[in-house]
């Protein structure tokens, strides 16, 4: 079963605001699929992002009694980072989907 784009959008926005109040970080204005999370114009750091993937990679399997493991090589090796914004996440996500067992 593959994730609905709108459940993963969900599950990461939530995510996000957890990770905000458990950092001390200011809550944002405004969260929407456009949301930088890394790089130039987002406000997390690497290790920010480590435990964001590490709570979703939890929230997904939880949801979906599958393991997503989101920080591969091949998420690594990507050209463009999928941890830029909510909207390339969650498109990493969904394409990262486990297969069915």
């Amino acid at each position: 079963m593959t994730p609905e784009p709108a459940d993963i959008l969900s599950l990461v926005t939530e995510s996000l605001i957890q990770l905000r109040k458990d950092l001390a970080l200011p809550e944002l204005n405004e969260i929407s699929s456009g949301t930088v999370l890394y790089g130039s114009d987002g406000d997390l750091d690497s290790m920010a992002i480590v435990h964001l993937v590490v709570d979703i990679e939890a929230r997904l399997q939880q949801a979906y009694a599958k393991s997503w493991i989101l920080a591969d090589e091949r998420a690594l090796s990507l050209r463009r980072s999928p941890f830029r914004t909510i909207e390339s996440l969650c498109k990493f996500i969904i394409t990262s989907t486990p297969e069915a067992s």
